[in-house]
């Protein structure tokens, strides 16, 4: 079956994958107190550019998600190519409204496409690895139904964390869940968080020096090998702090050097929430049945 992909801005994927002829993407935009707007970027320069800016506006700026009309645009090039079916996987629901828009517009084309449009309950190379797994799996043939099954097993069973340097904008955008208001207590210490599907981010522990965090991303680390026996994908994401994620990569490979890991920005939009200093990471299930 000839399947197409859709993904939004805060993805990432894989080198091998970034330029495929058959992920195509919509683009979130960031919008700044002055009434500047730029668009959604994985270039390391714009990147970069980014969060030297966002160190001194005094007001965070505003995500906004993609338009109907750009995912109308793409879903009428995929009709024109002659896909049979087209497979939307975009930021978690709880963090932007992409996912409904997507789901609103991919419904209107069911006459023309299969369409599958997927909550990743999660972002960046959580959704790039969702795509990868599924185009592995359509090339064994696998019918699009179990794909599709399997990649919203992907997305319910993955973990997805953040260390925060400031909860401050987090707060503003609206992204951290009630049972994390107590910002009194937290701002003294090294919080970490977690993707939720029902609060859309929640405190997950508080942890008060760097020694004990890495002993946390750790213990994470051995819980989800156990959990998938090794069928396991990691992504580290840092805010402008590349040589800190870096470290923590070194770490893990010194416990399970078998297990593939990934490095990336934390984007434009995501960093507007995380800001300056973060750390995401993510533990991707990789195992499918054939």
């Amino acid at each position: 079956m000839k399947i197409a992909y859709i993904v939004d801005s805060t993805a990432d994927l894989d080198s091998t994958y970034e330029n495929h002829p058959d992920i195509y993407r919509v683009d979130l935009h960031i919008t700044y107190e002055n009434g500047d707007v730029i668009i959604d970027s994985k270039e390391e320069s714009k990147i970069q550019e980014f969060y030297n800016r966002i160190k001194s506006e005094k007001v965070p700026p505003k995500t906004s998600q993609p338009t109907p009309q750009s995912f109308m645009d793409i879903l009428d090039d995929i009709v024109e190519k002659g896909y049979d079916a087209v497979i939307g996987i975009s930021i978690s629901a709880k963090l932007s409204g992409t996912f409904q828009t997507m789901k609103m517009i991919m419904e209107e084309y069911k006459d023309k496409l299969h369409v599958y449009p997927i909550n990743s309950e999660n972002t960046s190379y959580t959704i790039g690895n969702m795509v990868e797994q599924a185009m592995a799996m359509n090339e064994k043939n696998i019918e699009i139904e179990k794909i599709v099954k399997h990649l919203k097993w992907v997305a319910s069973e993955t973990d997805t964390y953040l260390l925060l340097k400031d909860l401050h904008n987090l707060v503003k955008g609206g992204r951290l869940g009630s049972t994390s208001a107590a910002l009194g207590t937290l701002l003294r210490i090294r919080p970490i968080m977690m993707f939720d599907n029902e609060e859309g981010v929640k405190l997950y522990e508080k942890v008060r020096t760097d020694r004990r965090v890495m002993a946390k991303w750790i213990e994470l680390l051995v819980e989800k090998y156990e959990r998938f026996k090794g069928n396991l994908e990691v992504v580290v994401v840092h805010g402008d702090v590349e040589q800190d994620a870096l470290k923590i990569v070194e770490k893990f490979k010194e416990k399970f050097p078998e297990l593939n890991y990934h490095v990336f920005y934390l984007g434009t939009v995501l960093g507007v929430h995380g800001g300056n200093g973060a750390i995401g990471m993510a533990f991707i299930p990789n195992k499918f049945e054939e």
